[in-house]
Formats: structure tokens, sequence, C-alpha cells
């Protein structure tokens, strides 16, 4: 054996012994920046490769879910297709770790940092989350945000990237006539090899605008309603009521009239069959009417923090409006203007930049001042675009280098009658109005929209609401709270008996996703075996 062979091995052994560790990650609570044990689902509808988790610890709301059933059925979270059958998929081992051992020997955790620790009320066991709650600070948990003495905790834009969750890719379109794009298109566009090109004939100045219209294809529990008469309601309606023991169940759970304000009302996204079977027995064309308005406007559903990664029985459902836009853009012929219009909590931030000058500029709601303006050195042809409205902060990216400084809405914690509006309010309502309000506009030139993507925010739910929910959390001299980016299945700070996790017990931070695998099958006569491949596109660094 040479020397330099020697030294390596040395070298290798005294790194693992003294500095770094390996961690596998065996379940679903940081998913999806880091993944346990899953599988990897391929949508027949979109094309989209996503995970779904097979292993879960303790979930935050009571259940329990050590393994998800092998013939459970997952839900692309890219275009919302159901009942995908992965019983055949074969398991994935969980994201395997590097950890740095020593890093908080030499200093704090900060917040949304990732660490490594050994479980509180079992040493044995490690587990992996993300810091939020810091010494001596007071954290609370509401409306999926996490607030700090009284204040919103926001992320700069490296952790807003490591911790964004998919919502749409316009590179994954549906093959079904049944789907519909979740943006409304006005304007000299068309699809062409699943990117948008917008072409604006000689000097016209005409305007290409896309607005995020949250389509929904199957399911949820949003609220929709039509005007309907009682004259037109009756008889058909107490046909319905009838016929209760010949239809399913769950549609006398979806469908109800409310004879007093005369609204036919349904839960979710009617069911094609619930819609056909009362249009073919309608007497009436007001009921027939109805039910055809009714069925349309199921699918126009608010954006919720659903997770394709957890099995349905485990979803979570809460709308949502922290949202980032991720569009690259190649332009033939400049436009004279673009402008994007984000919603930041319940306000909107307008940023418009002109492409010939670099000049961009930032106003708020519809204040004529601007709040926010810079010169971009040079606009390229082709550039990247980021937008993001995360915890009532407007951050705002080209080419990843922010112009100028984040713009910080008022992010104090809702108090008194500002807390108790929300449960007044149709909150589906009002908030799918304001992702409504999500719009990219251009005007005139030629130009091509390489990339369209959609990403939310981790919602924070209650868990077991025993810890900062109702009230606030002080956290302990020499502690930390820690929560799980995968909110609906994690058991953390929120649920544990004792929240707080002692610096004593952190064993380092994870910095590196490092040797990951897919499975792979090979044949041997009529034996199939599943075995365990490099997957060298899911080596990452953790910020």
């Amino acid at each position: 054996m040479s020397d330099l062979t020697v030294c390596f091995v040395l070298t290798v052994t005294m790194l693992r012994s003294f500095i770094l560790e390996g961690y596998l990650v065996s379940t679903g609570s940081m998913a999806p920046a880091l993944l346990g044990f899953h599988k990897r689902v391929r949508c027949p509808s979109c094309d989209w490769l996503f995970a779904f988790g097979v292993r879960f610890t303790d979930s935050g709301d009571g259940q329990t879910a050590a393994d998800a059933s092998e013939t459970a059925r997952a839900t692309c979270p890219n275009c919302g297709q159901i009942n995908i059958d992965v019983s055949d998929v074969p398991r994935n081992h969980g994201d395997q770790l590097l950890v740095h051992r020593h890093v908080f020997d030499l200093r704090p955790p900060r917040r949304w940092e990732p660490v490594v620790f050994r479980n509180p009320a079992d040493p044995e066991e490690a587990y992996v989350k993300r810091v939020v709650g810091l010494p001596g600070e007071r954290i609370r948990i509401h409306s999926g945000d996490v607030y700090i003495n009284g204040r919103i905790a926001r992320k700069d834009l490296t952790v807003q990237r490591d911790m964004r969750i998919p919502v749409s890719d316009l590179a994954f379109l549906p093959d079904s006539d049944l789907w519909e794009l979740p943006w409304q298109l006005d304007g000299n566009w068309d699809v062409i090899d699943e990117q948008l090109v917008f072409d604006s004939p000689g000097n016209d100045p005409s305007v290409g605008s896309l607005t995020l219209r949250p389509w929904r294809w199957h399911g949820g529990q949003h609220v929709t309603e039509v005007a309907l008469p009682a004259a037109d309601a009756h008889p058909d309606w107490d046909e319905f009521l009838r016929r209760f023991d010949r239809i399913p169940v769950s549609w006398t759970n979806r469908l109800e009239y409310d004879e007093q304000r005369q609204r036919l009302r349904c839960r979710g996204v009617m069911p094609e069959q619930m819609q056909r079977d009362l249009i073919r027995s309608a007497s009436g064309p007001g009921f027939r009417r109805a039910v055809y308005r009714l069925a349309a406007r199921s699918h126009l559903a608010p954006l919720t923090d659903r997770c394709g990664y957890n099995p349905p029985a485990m979803a979570s459902e809460h709308p949502i409006t922290d949202l980032m836009l991720d569009v690259t853009i190649s332009m033939q012929q400049q436009p004279r203007e673009m402008r994007v219009q984000m919603p930041v909590a319940d306000d909107v931030a307008r940023i418009t930049i002109i492409p010939a000058t670099g000049e961009i500029t930032v106003r708020v709601n519809d204040q004529p001042d601007a709040v926010r303006q810079a010169v971009l050195a040079r606009l390229p042809a082709e550039f990247r675009l980021e937008v993001s409205g995360f915890d009532r902060r407007l951050l705002v990216a080209v080419d990843g280098d922010l112009p100028f400084r984040p713009l910080d809405l008022p992010g104090a914690l809702p108090t008194g009658d500002d807390a108790a509006s929300d449960a007044v309010l149709d909150a589906g309502r009002r908030i799918y109005g304001q992702q409504n309000r999500l719009t990219l506009a251009f005007s005139g030139g030629r130009f091509r929209l390489e990339t369209l993507r959609l990403y939310r925010d981790v919602y924070y739910t209650e868990g077991r609401g025993r810890h900062a929910v109702e009230r606030d959390c002080r956290i302990r001299s020499g502690s930390y709270f820690v929560l799980g980016d995968n909110s609906p299945v994690s058991f953390d700070s929120r649920s544990w008996e004792d929240p707080f996790v002692p610096h004593r017990l952190l064993t380092g931070k994870p910095f590196l996703v490092h040797l990951p695998s897919r499975p792979g099958r090979i044949r041997f006569g009529s034996r199939e075996m599943t075995i365990r491949l490099p997957d060298f596109q899911r080596i990452r660094y953790i910020p």
C-alpha cells in the first residue's frame, strides 16, 4: 500500500471519527427539503416526478403512522391528479446527510438552520429539525407563521429557496382535456413545447398578462355556492334527498341547499358523476343551470398547504398566501415594460421593470410613491426573476442578485378584533381573491418564458397544540424550539411534553446530502430484483 493511500485512509478515518458523521433520514418530518423513506412517483398525467413518503413519525395532529400502506395512493403536487397507484413503485431510502459534528461548539445555531440532535426523551435516538426559536425568546405559531417576541419571523432568499415547496411548473402540463391551466392568459400568447411565447406584432404595445387562477382538479374542503331560488330548487332538491339510500353517502356531505339564503352549496370540487346524476335527474331548467354553474365554479379553489409527500389521510388543507414566482424570460425583442403584482399577506406589492433602462420600482397597493427603486447594471437577453411574498416580506431577485433590500410590511401578531375577524370572514374566498391578484404583465415585445414555477412557504399547523399555539411560549435559557418542515406530520416542539432542545444535545449541522440512491431493477431470467443505484441529481449542499 502506497504512502498516499495510507494518508488518504487515515484522513477519511479521522474526519469520520472526530469531525464528520453520517446520518440517514428515515421519516418524513422535514420533507420535501430532506426526504425520509419514500417512493419516487411519476405522475401519469403531467409526468412530474415527486417523492411520496412511506414512513412517518407520530403526526402533529395526534395521528400515528409509522409506515404508510404499500397500497396507498398518491396525489400529484403539480397538477392535482388523485388516486395515483404507487403499490408497484419500489421503496427508496431517505437522504443520507453528512453532519459537521462540532459547529455548535464554536457558535450557536441560527434561526431556520437545520440541526441534528439527540431526542431529549430518548438520547439514543437522533432527530433532524429546523431551529425556529432561540434562547430567551417568546415564540408563537399563528396562521401558519412563526412570531418571535410578537413580530413575524422572516427568511432571507437563501432560506426561502431551501424551504419553498413546489405548487406548479409550466414544464409539466397534464395530457387531459379535463385539466385547466392555473393561469389566465390575456394577449397574444401561445404554448409551444410547454413554454409560453408572447409575440406583439410590429410596434404594437399590446399587453400580455398572466393572472394566477388557482384551479383544482379534484377534492378539497373549500365551499362554493350559487343562487338558486326556492321555486327552481324544488322539487329537484326534494327528489335528491328522497334518493338518499341510492346515492353515495359522500355526496350528501358535499351538497346542501340553504333554504333561508336560497343558495345551492358544494364542499370541494363537485365530482363529475354527481354533476351528471343531478343534471340527468333534474326536471327544471333553473336547477339544471345552477348545477352547471356550481360544478364549474367548484374547481376554482384556493391554493392550500397540501403536500404530495403525505398520503391523503394525512393531508392538510389550510389556504395560503405566502407565494413565490420563479420565471426565466428569454427576450428576442424587449417589452417596453414588465409588471409583477405579488400578494403580501393582505397587501399587494407592484413591481415595475423598464428593460431598456434597467429601472425597477416597487409600490404598495395604490400608493403613488415608490417605496423601493434601483437601476439594474444590465438586463441580459435571458434572465431569471424571483419575486416572493413570504412572511409579509417582499423579496425581488434578478439572476440571484437583490437590486434593493427586502421590503418588510407590518408584521405584528394579530390580536383582539384582528384575530377574531378571520373566524367571521370566509377565509377560503378571501384568500382565493388575494391569490388571484398575482399577475405578470408585459407591454409589447417578443419573448419566451423558458420556465414558470410557483412555490409556497411552509405553513405551520397547530400540531397537538401543547406549546406556542394558544399562547406565547418562553424558550428556556440554553435551549431551542425546533419544528419540522412537513408540519402536518412532524412530531416536534409543538407537541412534546418538554418543548425545548438543550444545547448540549445538539449533535451537529447537516451540510451535504451525499450518496443518495434510487431504486433500480435487474432481471435474472424470470426473477426480478430491486437494487440501489446512485442518484447524483440529489447530491446537494444544505444552507
